[in-house]
């Protein structure tokens, strides 16, 4: 059994207002126990700050990296410790990220996408942010992340 939850939801609000903040670019790292971490660019934020992933989406993710690089990972979700970190990228990292999905295009699923939805997203006007979130066995897991204005 796994400590990995059916969901996260992470709601991205404006620390000062706590209004939702749409169009920002957050990506999740697991901890592997064996090999190299996982970092997944997380699905952009909706209308309402809001982004969900599921623990398939998270299972998928892992065997698609894990394929695309066989000597850099190992672990399956049940193999990662039970904690994530998220992170709310600088312009800096979603240009990187871009290049990136620009370079393994034919091999990633759905890298077009991310290019076209990286290519829109707002995160340089706030200051990035990072945080990490212990796991403790619970169905789903409900994270607000608060960004402040540049």
């Amino acid at each position: 059994m796994s400590n990995f939850p059916d969901f996260i939801k992470i709601r991205v609000i404006n620390s000062g207002t706590g209004e939702p903040i749409p169009n920002i670019a957050v990506a999740i790292k697991l901890f592997a126990k064996h090999k190299n971490n996982y970092k997944f660019l997380l699905p952009i934020s909706d209308g309402n700050g809001t982004i969900e992933i599921s623990r398939e989406w998270l299972i998928g993710n892992i065997k698609e990296t894990a394929n695309l690089f066989i000597m850099d990972y190992s672990s399956s979700l049940e193999d990662c410790y039970p904690r994530f970190e998220y992170a709310v990228w600088d312009e800096g990292a979603v240009q990187r990220a871009i290049r990136g999905r620009k370079l393994y295009q034919s091999a990633l699923r759905n890298a077009q996408e991310e290019i076209d939805n990286l290519s829109k997203v707002d995160n340089s006007k706030y200051s990035p942010v990072t945080g990490l979130i212990e796991l403790h066995g619970e169905k789903g897991i409900e994270a607000t992340v608060q960004i402040t204005p540049r």
